[in-house]
């Protein structure tokens, strides 16, 4: 007796197997686009978390600020002085920001500190500079500002 192969349910079985060219272009064209829409909204979410990261950090330093300034009737621009590290400059949780204190424009460090968030490269797309200072003005990309 002679069988013909081609028809056997095995070789029926093996042939629905899979997927086709076709089938695997078009989820391959659907992740596409799903990834074009997703990245740009996720890198913008991940930038405002940063920027809030510098705030957060910026109004701690205030605090501390004006903690010293309660005692000391006078800022400093030494961070060390608020409790900060005197080795290494002062960053934000994930050093995303650098924080630096100076003297406010046109008046002395007794009477108005400014302080500084400096965005690192990481974060610069979102605002390179956030500063704050002890007369409450903000400058720079402040959440909910911008």
């Amino acid at each position: 007796m002679i069988t013909n192969h081609m028809t056997t349910p095995s070789h029926q079985a093996r042939r629905t197997l899979g997927f086709s060219l076709v089938e695997l272009l078009i989820t391959v064209a659907i992740i596409g686009i799903i990834a074009a829409i997703a990245y740009p909204t996720y890198t913008q979410h991940v930038l405002r978390a940063g920027r809030s990261e510098g705030v957060a950090t910026l109004l701690e330093v205030m605090e501390r600020q004006e903690q010293y300034y309660r005692n000391n009737l006078t800022y400093t621009t030494q961070l060390s002085d608020l409790g900060y590290s005197a080795t290494e400059p002062l960053k934000s949780e994930t050093d995303r920001y650098r924080i630096t204190a100076t003297p406010c424009n046109n008046l002395t460090i007794r009477r108005c500190v400014d302080l500084v968030a400096t965005a690192q490269p990481q974060q610069a797309a979102a605002g390179a500079v956030i500063t704050l200072n002890s007369r409450g003005e903000k400058t720079g990309s402040w959440p909910g500002k911008n």
